[in-house]
């Protein structure tokens, strides 16, 4: 589970950075700074999506695009962990 934890820490710092790179001097307003991208990046990440930030570049497109594929990873993997260790456990006590 903490690798999860630092896998989200690095996408998040990575996409947020990213986004500013790209977005910032196209909407000043939404991504002007890193601090705003987070935001941007943790509705992405959790696919909230609120709406109120959205790329309008197509670089910011591929980075958001690329940023939500990597987000459903960050909920998939440890789930995916979870199930197996649940999936164990009944083998254990059906044995």
């Amino acid at each position: 589970m903490q690798l999860a934890a630092i896998y989200t820490g690095i996408l998040l710092l990575l996409s947020s950075t990213l986004m500013y790179l790209v977005e910032g001097g196209i909407q000043p307003e939404i991504f002007g700074s890193i601090p705003r991208c987070i935001w941007w990046a943790i509705t992405t990440v959790t696919t909230v999506g609120y709406g109120d930030s959205i790329p309008i570049s197509a670089l910011g497109k591929i980075v958001a695009s690329i940023t939500t594929l990597l987000g459903i990873g960050v909920i998939a993997v440890p789930i995916g962990i979870i199930a197996a260790g649940f999936t164990e456990s009944l083998s254990k006590k059906i044995d």
